[in-house]
């Protein structure tokens, strides 16, 4: 009984929103996500299996002062889809499900994702520094980009969402430090997390930006890097050795406002045990406005992963993206749209009988207020 609540929730809670009283400080936003995928074999041990999820994503944004802004995000799923059963090393669904909400990141706290403060200081007319502290997500400020950046709205595999070598960590206490001059911004994040054996470390990421406005339209261009202190295993026993790598996000708009492109790529360093040490991934986006409609997106997108030569078992991962987003509706608060998506993944083991290679067709039905 329980989980048909839960399913009930999801998909009508948006309808309930305008009993809610917003204020001029005072907003209430989410997206209440289901998706169903299906895996089908193309190579290797990889079983046919179709599994669902569904998930609420829940914000508030209370502003008191003027540039002053108290945020909180709470989310609540049921089922993990195809992340239970998923045969690959990368997720075909980057978005939180239920066992992610559960301990997150081995605190014991579920639900909250985040719960920060931030503070504005206009300097000048164009020049301002913003701090944010609290409980973080590094991916809103590492690694942006307008095309490959939101798996409920864009593509779903996690390398198209964010560069898996940044290791970009995400709800857990830290602060960060932004600083915009016109066009050119520079982050820097600190955060306090966990590994995969629950032992703590601090992550410490940069990045400079600067966004380019042409007659073909708007450019964003980004150079990161971070570091972590030692607390991943290496590859000889008994060792602990820090994270380092670098990359760019990159996103144009070749059409304005109709056909865009992003450039993905990252190096880190293999002295700890990384399924990774290389990447680069790039796509293209079309508006359906393109063809005179504005009520529908195309987009493909692909990425190679290459693994350290001290890895025995993986040479490198392929995934191939592509899918058809439409709009159901739109009606003051509340909109929908439905999306079409298929993924093609591939992971060239060194001995060829442990390759693997499946397709997977998802279909995705948002509520977004």
């Amino acid at each position: 009984m329980k989980k048909y609540v839960v399913f009930f929730l999801i998909l009508f809670f948006p309808l309930l929103a305008s009993a809610v009283e917003i204020t001029e400080n005072l907003s209430i936003s989410g997206t209440a996500t289901t998706v169903y995928q299906w895996l089908n074999k193309a190579r290797g041990d990889v079983s046919n299996k179709d599994r669902g999820s569904a998930v609420l994503d829940f914000n508030v944004s209370f502003r008191p002062i003027e540039n002053g802004e108290f945020f909180v995000r709470l989310s609540f799923a049921k089922g993990d889809g195809l992340k239970g059963v998923n045969p690959f090393l990368l997720s075909p669904n980057a978005d939180d499900l239920f066992s992610d909400l559960k301990n997150i990141n081995g605190h014991s706290r579920d639900h909250l994702l985040e719960f920060w403060y931030a503070h504005k200081f206009e300097l000048n007319k164009d020049i301002s520094i913003k701090l944010t502290a609290g409980l973080i997500d590094s991916t809103a400020f590492i690694d942006d980009n307008n095309y490959a950046a939101d798996e409920l709205t864009q593509f779903m595999n996690e390398v198209l969402v964010h560069n898996p070598l940044a290791n970009l960590p995400s709800y857990d206490s830290g602060l960060a430090v932004e600083f915009e001059w016109d066009r050119f911004h520079l982050r820097v994040v600190g955060m306090r997390s966990k590994n995969e054996i629950e032992k703590s470390y601090n992550w410490i990421g940069a990045q400079i930006g600067y966004k380019l406005e042409t007659v073909i339209g708007e450019g964003n261009y980004r150079v990161y890097a971070y570091t972590t202190n030692k607390r991943f295993e290496g590859w000889k026993a008994d060792t602990y050795k820090a994270l380092r790598g670098i990359g760019v996000s990159f996103d144009q708009q070749l059409i304005k406002d109709t056909v865009g492109a992003f450039l993905r790529m990252g190096w880190q360093d293999d002295s700890a045990q990384v399924d990774y040490n290389r990447m680069f991934s790039l796509g293209l986006n079309f508006n359906g406005g393109i063809w005179g409609r504005k009520n529908y997106e195309i987009a493909v997108g692909y990425a190679y992963l290459k693994t350290p030569s001290k890895n025995e078992e993986l040479k490198y991962t392929q995934v191939f993206e592509g899918y058809i987003k439409f709009q159901l509706f739109n009606y003051k608060f509340l909109s929908s749209d439905i999306t079409f998506d298929y993924q093609y993944i591939y992971d060239k083991a060194r001995n060829p009988e442990n390759t693997k290679a499946g397709h997977i067709y998802t279909v995705r039905l948002n509520f977004h207020f």
